[in-house]
């Protein structure tokens, strides 16, 4: 494999070739590589299964991690991580601001896709699904408000002209989209803009950790339609279930970290991510704790 890292430029074209009107993406930062791995995983897995010209993006604080794929690399600099996560005040804000920065560099259809999934079918199912007016989210939660506990029942005591600004009037059983999966065409950039003024109006009014998802389903659904993704993966976000994924990674990538990048898609798509139902139904069982994240550093 290579040692070169593939920039993206600062607009579409900008390196004077012709460039694809679609983009996968996924986003990697922190001080935790087993994050980055993930990421690098995922994207092996997108490039595995999609089968066309379409790059993978990566937007990172560490690309040098990246340095022997083929993907392009967005990097992300302290100063941009700081602002746009808030100063630390809301990281989630950083995918926000991920899907409005690559909307702006010329592609017409963008798929971003969680660290956390790993596609186990075509994901140009779901690309093929956006267009000017229908987005694509992982899935509906139902209404925010759906559980007796819920925050959302306090956009109620919100100021109505809270954000007259965009016309909108915040209702506490607005669908909840959740944002692992987000399929956006680029007539949606203001909508993402739109859904950025939400979750400023809304931080530290209501205390929940879904407020770019809410704000993005709010935005989108003003003029767009949404439709739930149909796209064939294995999810590991719980504790549990990506404790023993990022150990199968970690291992993955000890036995392949050198290999050519057709032999590691190949490989990839054989690796199996999710432990056994039995195993699985112990553990709880038995109340063990999953281990912590295998040392990624004797990798990088």
């Amino acid at each position: 494999m290579g040692n070169s890292v593939s920039v993206l430029g600062a607009a579409h074209g900008s390196s004077g070739q012709t460039r694809s009107s679609e983009a996968y993406v996924v986003v990697a930062y922190g001080d935790r590589l087993g994050y980055h791995y993930s990421a690098i995983f995922a994207a092996l897995l997108i490039s595995a299964y999609k089968g066309d010209g379409a790059p993978v993006v990566i937007y990172t604080d560490r690309p040098e991690l990246f340095r022997n794929y083929p993907f392009e690399i967005v990097p992300i600099s302290p100063q941009q991580i700081g602002d746009w996560s808030l100063e630390g005040r809301y990281w989630f804000r950083i995918k926000n601001r991920v899907m409005y920065d690559v909307l702006g560099r010329g592609f017409e259809c963008v798929l971003y896709i969680d660290s956390d999934i790993a596609f186990t079918g075509d994901p140009r199912v779901d690309m093929a699904r956006v267009t000017p007016g229908r987005a694509v989210m992982f899935r509906s939660e139902g209404p925010a408000n759906r559980s007796p506990k819920s925050s959302y029942h306090s956009l109620a005591g919100l100021p109505k002209d809270l954000f007259a600004e965009d016309g909108l009037v915040l209702s506490p059983s607005a669908p909840l989209w959740s944002s692992a999966i987000m399929g956006l065409h680029r007539d949606m950039r203001e909508s993402v803009e739109c859904a950025d003024r939400i979750i400023r109006g809304l931080l530290g009014k209501i205390d929940t950790h879904t407020l770019e998802q809410f704000a993005l389903g709010v935005a989108l659904e003003r003029e767009h339609e949404v439709v739930p993704s149909s796209g064939k993966f294995s999810i590991f976000s719980t504790t549990r279930t990506k404790a023993f994924a990022r150990r199968r990674m970690f291992e993955f990538f000890q036995r392949n970290h050198a290999a050519p990048f057709e032999v590691q898609m190949a490989e990839a798509k054989r690796l199996r991510l999710r432990q056994p139902l039995g195993r699985m139904v112990v553990g709880r069982l038995l109340e063990l704790k999953p281990g912590p994240d295998p040392d990624f550093g004797r990798l990088a």
